[in-house]
């Protein structure tokens, strides 16, 4: 396999599911993918033929948003 691409010029479509808290993000069509767990809550899709990466699921999205939005509120209070 070569190595991992992020994709170049292709739209990007998101989706939350606020039942289970999971952000989905899709680059370009849906396609056929392998899935990298990260073991941090980030799973990465990526296409095992061409590396290129085609999404990637963030579970329990909310408590990132909230990480980010501390760390928005301390930069700002420096």
């Amino acid at each position: 396999m070569e190595k991992i691409k992020f994709p170049q010029g292709k739209n990007v479509n998101t989706s939350y599911d606020k039942e289970t808290d999971v952000l989905y993000v899709s680059f370009g069509e849906p396609s056929a993918s392998e899935t990298l767990d990260s073991g941090d809550q980030l799973l990465i899709r990526f296409d095992p033929e061409s590396g290129e990466i085609t999404g990637f699921t963030i579970l329990n999205f909310s408590e990132f948003g909230q990480e980010i939005e501390e760390l928005i509120a301390a930069r700002a209070a420096a």
